[in-house]
């Protein structure tokens, strides 16, 4: 039951940063908040490597490979919500990686139960349908965009940072304290990572000015850190990466409700229903799987 209550806390804070992010969709706050995060956190975290138990020495090659992940998830979503709507970029993100990681999870000998894939397969019908308006309006071009290339891209940092940071928790002493250092790394690694990205591909890196702005990116550092420390701690704990995965998604239903009436996007009842088949699958996974 704590991992449960662990990840839907964090989903809360999870839609709540994301909803901030599409705030701000011609600008890119996801550099701003990783310094502002990073920043604050480097001396704390210093301190406690050196009063130790230090964590840095088990896991530095997790933060170096986690930071590349974390880069392209947070180009690929700051892209996707530019070209795209929220109630099509967040869903659609969100729901490709939950199968694959399930797929990780058979592989070491660790799969779902028949409830369990049931309840992963709503919550990713349940995504892929909620860009759509109704059942006439299903085209593949809703689907084969510019913006569903950024969903990928999206994807693919999500999948690869969860699997990094699992294994990465399996390696430091268990705990909500630890899972919070290694967060504060994690950060820091990844504004390094993805200062380089924007550089690479010639893109502004600092593009937040303003007071107004820069409170929603220290609400949404803040929203942010603690999902993914939270979800870091529930990687600590004996459930499958596939189910914390799954589990996020209850994320959706609030960000889907919240998108529409917030940036007046299309189709609300649509796509509150299929967040409640989000939800119907997490309660499949959360009680039976």
């Amino acid at each position: 039951m704590l991992p449960i209550l662990i990840v839907l806390a964090s989903t809360f804070m999870h839609a709540g940063w994301n909803l901030l992010a599409r705030q701000e969709r011609g600008r890119d706050i996801f550099l701003p908040l990783l310094l502002l995060v990073g920043g604050i956190g480097l001396l704390p975290a210093l301190f406690l490597e050196w009063r130790g138990p230090a964590i840095v020495p088990l896991v530095w090659p997790h933060l170096l490979l986690t930071a590349l992940f974390q880069a392209l998830y947070y180009l690929g979503l700051f892209k996707g919500y530019r070209s795209g709507d929220f109630t099509v970029v967040y869903p659609v993100a969100r729901s490709l990686p939950v199968l694959l990681l399930a797929l990780v999870d058979v592989g070491s000998g660790d799969a779902p139960s028949l409830v369990g894939w049931a309840g992963m397969g709503l919550i990713v019908i349940g995504c892929t349908l909620a860009p759509l308006e109704s059942w006439r309006s299903w085209s593949l071009a809703r689907y084969w965009n510019k913006t569903m290339v950024w969903i990928g891209v999206t994807a693919a940092g999500m999948v690869g940072y969860t699997l990094v940071d699992r294994a990465a928790a399996a390696l430091m002493p268990a705990g909500l304290g630890t899972a919070v250092r290694y967060g504060v790394w994690q950060t820091i690694s990844s504004a390094a990572a993805y200062f380089i990205l924007l550089r690479l591909l010639q893109q502004p890196t600092l593009q937040i000015t303003g007071r107004t702005a820069w409170q929603r990116v220290a609400w949404a550092g803040l929203f942010m850190f603690g999902a993914y420390s939270l979800i870091l701690w529930a990687y600590q704990m004996p459930v499958p990466v596939s189910y914390i995965v799954a589990l996020r998604q209850f994320s959706i239903v609030l960000g889907v409700i919240l998108g529409t009436i917030l940036f007046h996007e299309p189709a609300p009842r649509w796509r509150i229903s299929m967040a409640l088949l989000i939800v119907i699958g997490v309660g499949l996974i959360s009680l039976w799987g």
